[in-house]
């Protein structure tokens, strides 16, 4: 399998498949939780995170399966934390229970599945953060909205603090809607500057993350062919191994 050019380890790509879905879901849930939604995209919300939940959960009972003894995985707190932020409660606790009182409790349900999940990704986004330095990135990215945002709001008098906020936003992101436009030329100056300020900060902020993802998914392979290359060597010693037995058996005949 391939990616950014690159032979990788297919499982592994799986497995940053499945983070992804995950974290997605987790945004999801939280926008859901936080704002009125219609009805069908809560509906959509919901099946999405039914069909996550389900990929979670064979994760889960697969890896149990494969771990060796089943004990030391059951023991341990954060497999369970794991199986807890893949049971889907919005999905079964009304088919379960189906009274409308438990409803109530789905959102403290929620926040659980919410706080297992981040703490199933808590060493993950760690290591994240200090191989891409994203955190420093993003940290950069408030720093330039800030202060394009003040450049506007004082040397650009078209519009109020918010439409200026929202034009950096929007042509820091390099979608530029057009509904808010620079009118003065000292707004054009600064809307130039910023356009290729977007352009360079999205590019290193695609550029660290594919970096990260190809090299985590090369060290994988990596790792594999070390250990094919050490089951050679070791193949080959028994061989010769093999070898100077049939000649000692020779000499004593």
């Amino acid at each position: 399998m391939k990616l950014f050019g690159n032979e990788v380890n297919k499982r592994y790509a799986i497995w940053i498949a499945i983070q992804a879905i995950t974290i997605l879901d987790i945004v999801l849930i939280s926008i859901e939780m936080i704002f009125s939604l219609p009805s069908e995209i809560a509906v959509f919300i919901t099946r999405f995170d039914f069909i996550v939940c389900i990929i979670l959960l064979a994760q889960w009972f697969y890896i149990l399966y494969l771990s060796r003894p089943k004990s030391i995985f059951l023991k341990s707190a954060s497999n369970w934390i794991d199986l807890i932020a893949s049971i889907p409660f919005d999905t079964l606790l009304p088919i379960i229970i189906p009274q409308a009182g438990i409803l109530r409790y789905l959102r403290v349900l929620r926040f659980l599945r919410i706080f297992a999940l981040f703490k199933r990704f808590s060493n993950s986004l760690q290591r994240f953060f200090e191989k891409t330095y994203l955190d420093k990135i993003i940290a950069t990215i408030v720093l330039i909205i800030a202060v394009f945002t003040i450049l506007l709001y004082l040397y650009g008098p078209s519009y109020g603090a918010f439409d200026d906020f929202y034009f950096v936003i929007v042509t820091l992101t390099t979608v530029g809607y057009g509904d808010v436009t620079p009118q003065t030329f000292s707004e054009k100056i600064i809307a130039i500057v910023l356009l290729f300020v977007g352009v360079f900060v999205f590019s290193t902020i695609t550029a660290a993350i594919s970096s990260f993802l190809t090299d985590r998914l090369l060290n994988k392979d990596e790792y594999i062919k070390g250990e094919i290359e050490n089951l050679h060597k070791e193949n080959e010693e028994l061989k010769e191994e093999i070898h100077e037995l049939k000649e000692l058996i020779k000499e004593i005949k």
